[in-house]
């Protein structure tokens, strides 16, 4: 809900051509700034906007949640609850109880009918009861997955580490692996959003295969504009039925 003054005015280095490094304590805007000179904005736009919302334990979800049911309510097409290991607040360890408490708390908020899509993180061994406490929190479908844990050694030998969560490409096997282990699941039933590393059409085919019904791309966009759009274009023309899972 607060603005917090972090430690880095970026936050993001580039590790290589398709690849970024996204600091964990980096400087963030208020959720009234936010709503006031950015969603509006890309609500300008048409597209439907999701809004990805974290925070450092269960009563912070459900702030957040409630701040936006009062001020945006119907305008946004629904929440990503973005779910990480430092959002259990005192150190300890994540659970799937943690993760069914913070999609519950954002669902009552919200309401039976909000699409709520809670963003897991990239453990293979692990995912799975996660995702499980999130469907059993009432979400809507699931994202795999978040960023993995890095650390940058800048040139500066004096200068010192900067730790935070890796993208894009080196991201995108671990993060095949989630998607395949969530769609392989008899007990998980929700949609899956395969989402790390996608640059090209054949990036969002490979998702698809592992049993993705959705593609989202971040690295992509941020260091390619326009990508998102691009991409769309490719797969309706190269790979129709892609184009049409991708959509659903």
């Amino acid at each position: 809900m607060e603005p917090k003054p972090g430690l880095y005015e970026e936050g993001i280095w580039q590790v290589n051509e398709q690849t970024l490094l996204n600091a964990t304590n980096m400087r963030t805007e208020s959720a009234e700034i936010l709503v006031q000179e950015h969603l509006a904005h890309l609500l300008s736009y048409g597209v439907p906007v999701f809004v990805s919302i974290t925070a450092p334990g269960i009563p912070g979800f459900r702030k957040i949640a409630r701040f936006l049911a009062r001020e945006v309510g119907a305008q946004i097409a629904g929440v990503e609850v973005y779910i990480t290991q430092p959002d259990t607040g005192k150190g300890e360890e994540l659970t799937a109880k943690f993760v069914r408490d913070a999609t519950q708390a954002v669902r009552n908020e919200l309401g039976p009918d909000a699409a709520i899509i809670v963003k897991l993180p990239p453990w293979p061994e692990h995912i799975r009861g996660l995702a499980l406490g999130a469907q059993e929190g009432g979400a809507t479908a699931l994202a795999a997955t978040n960023l993995l844990k890095a650390l940058h050694l800048p040139e500066d030998a004096t200068a010192a580490p900067v730790a935070g969560g890796l993208s894009g490409e080196a991201l995108r096997p671990v993060a095949l692996r989630c998607v395949w282990e969530l769609a392989h699941d008899e007990q998980i039933t929700l949609p899956i959003f395969g989402t790390g590393g996608v640059f090209t059409a054949a990036h969002v085919t490979d998702y698809l295969r592992c049993g993705a019904s959705a593609v989202q791309v971040a690295s992509g966009e941020w260091l390619e504009p326009g990508l998102s759009a691009r991409l769309a274009m490719e797969c309706d023309h190269t790979h129709p039925k892609t184009a049409s899972a991708w959509k659903s």
